[in-house]
């Protein structure tokens, strides 16, 4: 496939694009939609004092409710720098101060329609420096919740990257 044409049809918090494909196979031209949204970061934390997952809870719009879940944020504005940006994201909506920190993976979120590819990390923790639970500036409204290991590997996530996170654990 090919792009021929992209031409922006929403700009808002997030950007929706239509591209014209053509094959060229059959040469024939395909009609659709790109939803742009900056690359992003998923956290698995680990704290090694208490021997626990820390998650976060929050509402997400796509299912339309709250998910337990591992830290993630948007790589965004001036700040493009992964490693800054899992800092962040962990002291914005847990707390904590990483000790520790691995890179896992890198894999595209969706990749029929989104460009967003995140990169998960694991993060080795064990002093709390701050309150946490996201930005008010953010309209974040983050629930911390500390699972034992043994209750985090059993748990039935619904989101992709924690489930990915979680099967990462129980091959470690």
């Amino acid at each position: 496939m090919e792009i021929k044409k992209r031409e922006n049809i929403y700009k808002g918090y997030y950007q929706l694009d239509r591209l014209i494909l053509k094959s060229k196979l059959t040469n024939r031209e395909v009609d659709r939609e790109q939803f742009i949204t900056p690359d992003s970061v998923g956290v698995l934390i680990f704290n090694t004092l208490k021997n626990e997952v820390v998650l976060v809870k929050q509402f997400r719009v796509g299912p339309e409710k709250e998910l337990l879940e591992i830290v993630a944020g948007k790589v965004e504005g001036k700040d493009q720098d992964l490693i800054r940006t899992v800092h962040r994201e962990v002291l914005e909506e847990t707390g904590y101060k990483i000790d520790q920190l691995t890179h896992l993976f890198e894999f595209y979120t969706t990749p029929g329609p989104v460009t967003e590819i995140m990169n998960l990390y694991y993060a080795e923790v064990s002093e709390q420096v701050e309150s946490g639970g996201g930005l008010a500036t953010e309209n974040e409204e983050i629930e911390i919740i500390h699972l034992a290991l043994e209750q985090f590997l059993n748990y039935p996530f619904k989101d992709a990257k924690t489930i990915m996170a979680q099967l990462w654990m129980k091959l470690k």
